[in-house]
């Protein structure tokens, strides 16, 4: 069974798309259907009606008329006894028959089917009387005109119940067609929202493949279900997630090969520039020390390049471990990893640190800090302000490091966390960036449920606000994840 209805299912878009309308209008085209055809039950019934109740009608006036007539009739030949009133006599008395034939056909006469017939054959032979007995005779007339009004009077019921009947059945219809046209109205609702489901499921599914490979994360590896182009799509997502994947693993693994290769022959060179430095081969002149000088301080440049790549390719490898982390320590060794330069450019810095604290990896949060620090002091003014604070508001703990100094272009914002992006502004510290450090900053907040990004809530300063979990009372003092 469920192979009958697998082979029945469409296999493209265009199929579904074409069934779905069908199967859509298909109760519609029923319940019109069904409508005319009511409808024209309804206006036979009424023409019926209606032409029954004329005719019946219209038969026992006709047959009163002829009652009276055919009195007159025999009263004038009982007086004249001429012939031809006999014979009109006769012939209104057959018309009349005919007329009463007819009715009791059409009407429940109850005892009046066998009464008004044998007093008929009691008119017939008082036209084979004399004058006289038709004048004793006469007031047979009375009772043949108390049972003709008595059976236009039936009739006439009769047709009121006919009528009510039709109306009735009128009414009984018209609930039907309400109740059919609901009935027919929810199918095709149901069949609607069927249909929309069957589009919009593997349509969402895509979706949601698509966000998992902009967000960087394993998206579900169940297939799509669904018509043929959008099964083929959801394919062709998969097949270029496992491609990301396989670029992203062969890019980690050169920032690995790359910082190793480069480590070793910097350590030689540091080494050889520190001998040389310290005049371990004999005295240097000026020239020769300025050179030396040199060497030293661009290999410490080089050996912060390195250690950021180490940075950047450990955020993405390692394990998070998460904790309730006390910021005020880690801030303060940052602070004093840049003492110098901070004093060198006379900033001042203010510490406005709440006795909260996020839940964090201790590692990634210390990274952060030292970058937002390490950008403050190297792109503040000489002389100017770094302001660093911290609040928490319910289970948010917000960071914010600001410093005064050249706003950031409008233009940069959009990149300014993308890898090896720098802004157009001038870096004012003593090494040149590789323009990863906020990128750093930013993956490793995003591995701790947080957010790094621009703020405007410090007025004239340049202000960078972390975002993170912040620890309550029931939290454990330590968290894996």
């Amino acid at each position: 069974m469920s192979r009958a209805v697998r082979g029945l299912a469409p296999r493209s878009l265009l199929q579904l798309v074409l069934m779905a309308f069908l199967l859509v209008l298909l109760p519609l085209i029923l319940l019109v259907y069904q409508n005319s055809r009511s409808l024209e039950q309804v206006i036979g019934l009424a023409q019926d009606g209606i032409e029954g109740a004329v005719r019946d009608t219209r038969r026992t006036s006709d047959m009163n008329d002829l009652a009276l007539e055919m009195e007159r009739t025999i009263r004038r030949y009982a007086v004249l006894e001429d012939p031809e009133l006999r014979l009109s006599y006769l012939r209104l008395l057959e018309r009349y028959r005919g007329a009463l034939d007819g009715q009791l056909v059409s009407v429940d006469a109850g005892a009046l089917t066998t009464t008004i017939p044998r007093l008929l054959i009691e008119l017939v032979d008082l036209a084979q009387a004399d004058g006289s007995q038709i004048r004793q005779r006469a007031a047979i007339f009375d009772q043949f005109n108390a049972l003709t009004l008595q059976l236009d009077q039936l009739t006439r019921e009769q047709v009121d119940v006919r009528i009510q009947q039709v109306r009735q059945h009128v009414l009984q219809l018209r609930r039907q067609l309400w109740w059919l046209s609901a009935a027919l109205g929810g199918v095709s609702l149901l069949l609607v929202l069927l249909f929309t489901y069957l589009i919009i499921r593997p349509v969402r599914q895509l979706e949601r493949c698509i966000l998992s490979l902009g967000a960087g994360i394993e998206p579900d590896d169940r297939p799509i279900r669904g018509p043929a182009e959008l099964v083929d799509l959801g394919e062709r997502l998969q097949w270029l997630h496992l491609r990301l994947r396989e670029l992203e693993a062969q890019k980690l693994q050169f920032l690995r090969h790359l910082s190793h290769e480069l480590k070793t022959p910097l350590a030689s060179l540091r080494e050889g520039a520190d001998l040389l430095l310290e005049r371990v081969t004999g005295p240097l002149t000026p020239e020769q020390m300025e050179i030396c000088e040199l060497l030293v301080h661009n290999s410490f440049r080089l050996q912060g390049l390195i250690e950021q790549l180490l940075d950047y390719n450990r955020v993405q490898q390692v394990q998070v471990f998460k904790q309730r982390v006390d910021v005020r320590p880690l801030l303060e060794q940052s602070l004093n990893a840049h003492r110098l330069t901070i004093e060198g450019k006379g900033m001042q810095v203010q510490l406005e640190v709440e006795e909260a604290e996020p839940i964090a990896d201790a590692h990634r949060l210390k990274l952060v800090l030292d970058n937002l620090i390490s950008n403050a002091v190297n792109y503040g003014d000489q002389g100017g302000l770094i302001r660093i604070r911290s609040v928490q508001a319910g289970e948010l703990y917000s960071l914010s490091v600001a410093n005064s100094g050249q706003p950031i272009p409008e233009q940069d914002k959009a990149r300014i966390f993308e890898p090896f992006v720098q802004g157009s502004q001038e870096r004012k510290g003593v090494l040149k960036g590789s323009g990863i450090g906020l990128s750093i900053a930013r993956e490793a907040a995003l591995s701790m449920a947080g957010r790094l990004q621009l703020s405007d809530d410090e007025a004239g300063l340049v202000c960078f606000e972390l975002s993170l979990p912040a620890s309550t009372d029931t939290d454990k003092d330590k968290i894996n994840e």
